[in-house]
This record gives C-alpha cells, structure tokens and sequence, in this order.
C-alpha cells in the first residue's frame, strides 16, 4: 500500500501535510505522541526519541514527514533533534520510504539579500549549527543510497497556528482587542510562509518522484511586507501598532525562556529577511498565498477560536 505517514502529525505543519496527502486520495498515518488525529487520517502514537516506537510507527510506508516539534530551546534541540534523526532516518531506510524533511532558514544565518536554495550555510547561531548538523546527518545518509529531500520555510503563521510569533503577538492580539506588536525593528521586510501552502509544498514533493532527492523552499508570497505593513494588513489600517525592543525581551527572559531563546536570532528581525520560493513556484506550480489573504483567513479562525471559548 502506498502509505505516507507524517511524523508530528498534530503539529501545526503535520497538520497541513496531512490534509493535503488526504486531498490526494492518499492513505495517511499521523504520528504524535497522543492518539488524536487529524479526521481522514490513521492515528499512530510514538516517542521519536525511542528508536522501536519510530520503526514501529513508519513500518511499511513509503513517503516519512519529519515534521516534529521540540520545545523552543538549544538545549532541548542540542539533546533531542540528533536523537530524533538518526531514529528517523534509520526507520526510514528499514522501511524503504522516502524522507521528506521540514527545515527552517536558520543554517543560513544572516544574510545580506534574498535566501535561495543556493544560499551557503553559514550559521551564527546554536540553533543554526544544530540544523547544519542534521542536514549534514541527512547527506552523509543519502551517501549511502538513502533517499531524502528537503523543504524549508521561512517564519510561518496561518489560522490555528499556536506555535508562530505573528499569530501570538499580531492575530491574536487584534482578535483581543490589543495593538499588535513586532519584535524590535519593523521596518524592515520580513517572509512568512502561510501553513496551509507549507502542508502542499510538503505533500506535492513527497508525492512527486521527479522533485525528491533536492532541497526546495516552500511557496511564500512576495513581495516581502515590512513588519509595520504586515501588522496594518491585520488591522485594516489601524494605529497604534507597536514594536518590542530588545530591552524588553531581555527582560521577558528572566521569566519567559521562549523569549530568551529567540535572542540568538535577533538578527532576523534587524535587517531584511527575505525568503525566495521562485523555484518551487517555477518547476511545481505551486502558487503562493497572498499575504492580504493568509492574514484574513487567521483571522477568521482566531475570532472562532475565541467564539467558541467565550461560549
């Protein structure tokens, strides 16, 4: 059977893959550590960083998503991320699927213009030098025989997205009434790639014999807005908008670790972070969601998501 199975299935990004594998009429195991799953799909509990509940979990497939979270610290990736891609890939091969892997911008580390697939990797930071090493895993994998692609995003956010910063501190603050906030600088350009066209990206590679076996970066609409445009996009225009300086992330992080982890990589909001998604668009077909739309439809799904509580 031709299974395609998503591991951190109930992660934001899991989530949009496996619709869109549903979609396809395709058959689909979502893999988390709780046995809910999205509707359509087969529901698989493991632990990646045990190595029998991963083989276990992608035993006869023929496309893994690594699509899993970890908590938001270098610490946690420093010890867990190596563990999780080695139980991967491992069970991956054991089975003979195909891994498609979802990375993020952060081997790049600052650069000056837009980031391409042909981007070297000169990170600056721990979280950066993790997501090399992983990378590297993966090549010293496919050395071998072993078939992996990658598909890397740039910031993302989309409706029910809890885990990205513009839908914490700009969709949910418009919803509640609130100014929206940017983190320290807002007048530079800033990429983000909307969940839902991160989930097609993800399905359409795993699903497309002649794209696998490259690195390709999700569809993301351009032009880059600047963080003040995006922001006024949320509010229709409306003032005030406001910026968090880095003072007061500092402070934060005495007593919120996730603020003092986004420190490192401050430098993404500091200057121009552009992300390039022309390739993907160009040879897959892929069309990117516009930012006035991406934000309307978070939009919609955060005020329903405060209905429903407030009843």
């Amino acid at each position: 059977m031709n299974t395609h199975v998503v591991l951190g299935g109930n992660g934001s990004a899991g989530r949009a893959t496996v619709a869109a594998l549903i979609a396809k009429g395709l058959d689909v195991v979502s893999v988390s550590r709780t046995s809910a799953a999205p509707s359509g799909a087969r529901s698989a509990v493991a632990n990646l960083l045990d190595l029998a509940q991963t083989r276990a979990a992608v035993d006869r497939a023929s496309v893994v998503y690594l699509a899993a979270g970890l908590p938001y610290s270098t610490k946690a990736w420093r010890a867990q991320w190596p563990v999780v891609m080695r139980n991967t890939i491992a069970a991956a091969r054991d089975s003979g699927a195909h891994l498609v892997f979802l990375d993020n911008v952060y081997p790049y580390g600052q650069v000056d213009g837009p980031m391409t697939e042909q981007t070297p990797y000169r990170p600056t930071t721990g979280k950066g030098r993790l997501r090399l090493e992983l990378i590297r895993m993966l090549q010293s994998a496919t050395d071998g025989g072993f078939g992996a692609t990658i598909v890397r995003s740039a910031d993302f956010y989309g409706p029910g997205v809890a885990t990205s910063v513009f839908n914490t501190f700009v969709i949910d603050n418009v919803v509640a009434g609130k100014p929206p906030v940017w983190m320290f600088d807002a007048s530079h350009r800033h990429s983000m790639t909307f969940v839902p066209d991160l989930g097609e990206a993800l399905a359409l590679v795993g699903t497309t014999p002649a794209a696998q076996g490259r690195t390709w970066h999700a569809p993301t609409a351009t032009p880059a807005l600047t963080g003040e445009q995006l922001m006024l996009l949320a509010t229709g225009g409306a003032r005030p908008v406001r910026t968090m300086s880095r003072f007061t992330v500092r402070l934060g992080g005495l007593f919120v670790p996730t603020a003092r982890e986004t420190l490192e990589l401050s430098y993404q909001n500091t200057s121009d972070y552009v992300f390039d998604s022309s390739a993907i668009e160009r040879e897959l077909g892929l069309v990117p969601t516009s930012y006035e739309e991406g934000i309307a439809r978070s939009l919609k799904a955060a005020r329903s998501g405060a209905s429903a509580a407030a009843r």
